[in-house]
């Protein structure tokens, strides 16, 4: 992934685009919704069954070694840098959480965990990364 050095950030809803989405996941309940706290910003997707959810963060660098640090099992993830890593039940929530590295950019996608959900997110992860 090499050392590159973003200006700014990418806003978490311009990663991926509402199609990406709801290709690889499900329908969409309604436009996905962003928030800020601090140095993260994520964006919230909900979809139409009601039964998934997904995240996608983004916060400075330092963010995948909070997120290692936090994780009772991370699990090393081949194609997205040497730092990337997947988790499962983090902080007690049943989600997966996939964690990558980018420049001076660490970005978090997470979805509810169901079996399979981890190649939803790696399908994901590829297309958003592409974008910075």
């Amino acid at each position: 992934m090499g050392s590159v050095t973003l200006a700014a950030p990418p806003a978490p809803c311009s990663l991926l685009t509402v199609a990406e989405v709801e290709q690889v996941v499900g329908k969409l309940k309604s436009s996905p919704k962003a928030d800020q706290e601090g140095n993260a910003a994520w964006c919230n997707y909900e979809f139409a069954s009601g039964k998934d959810a997904m995240e996608a963060w983004v916060f400075p660098a330092d963010g995948i070694d909070r997120g290692r640090k936090a994780s009772k099992k991370p699990v090393a993830v081949k194609g997205f840098g040497d730092d990337a890593f997947m988790d499962r039940g983090m902080h007690g929530i049943n989600y997966v959480n996939l964690f990558v590295k980018k420049g001076n950019v660490t970005v978090q996608f997470s979805i509810q965990a169901p079996p399979g959900d981890e190649a939803k997110l790696k399908a994901l992860a590829q297309k958003a990364l592409g974008r910075f």
